[in-house]
């Protein structure tokens, strides 16, 4: 069933038309994370992205967080991300995130909701940019694999004060032994009120290791 699911995302690859202002990028991510006490968890991850259909280095970003279990079925979660963007027009980026899971009880179901404060400067160091982000997500627990989906919208903060982007995601994740989980999701990202969008479809892995 694992096996069936990964080939159903690689060969919807394929089936991505790319026109003037649309690119390929692969992200690839690995995630540290310990457990404090019995409700505290410290996360670290590091993520690097490719552009221009595979062949330029374009980014990396560090997350470093906490997740706190509320109760067994719902925790939250408080992050700062630093990114170093390699473009003319910016010199570094930080997000700030507040984040819920929460999992039904007798229920495979689970929901997830993210909220992000997004801010860039350029090269001279000037603010240029900020953007209110909210994601929500589903996902399905089961033995084998977790299939899930996601939506997100990105607000601009600034002189047009207007939603610019969305950005959408199917994907799926998997234990490959009792500390190790890895995932495996295509996702596509659009501008909109522009009359020249950008578009992006992205492959995307993780890993994510419990020490």
């Amino acid at each position: 069933m694992k096996n069936k699911l990964l080939l159903l995302l690689l060969f919807t690859l394929p089936l991505l038309s790319f026109a003037q202002n649309e690119d390929l990028q692969l992200w690839g991510s690995l995630k540290f994370s310990k457990k404090v006490n019995s409700k505290l968890r410290f996360e670290l991850r590091d993520q690097i992205r490719w552009a221009d259909s595979l062949s330029q280095y374009k980014k990396n970003f560090i997350d470093i967080g906490f997740r706190y279990n509320l109760r067994k079925a719902h925790s939250l979660g408080l992050n700062i991300r630093i990114v170093n963007e390699f473009e003319e027009d910016k010199y570094t980026r930080m997000n700030f995130d507040f984040s819920s899971v929460y999992s039904f009880k007798n229920n495979p179901i689970s929901l997830k909701q993210r909220l992000r404060i997004q801010q860039s400067w350029d090269s001279m160091g000037e603010l240029n940019k900020t953007h209110l982000r909210a994601k929500w997500a589903i996902a399905l627990k089961s033995k084998l694999i977790n299939p899930y989906i996601s939506h997100e919208l990105y607000w601009k903060i600034a002189a047009t004060n207007e939603f610019n982007q969305r950005r959408s995601t199917i994907g799926i994740s998997w234990s490959m032994m009792n500390k190790l989980k890895m995932k495996l999701f295509l996702r596509t990202q659009k501008e909109f009120n522009n009359k020249n969008p950008d578009q992006l479809h992205i492959i995307g892995f993780g890993v994510h290791y419990k020490i």
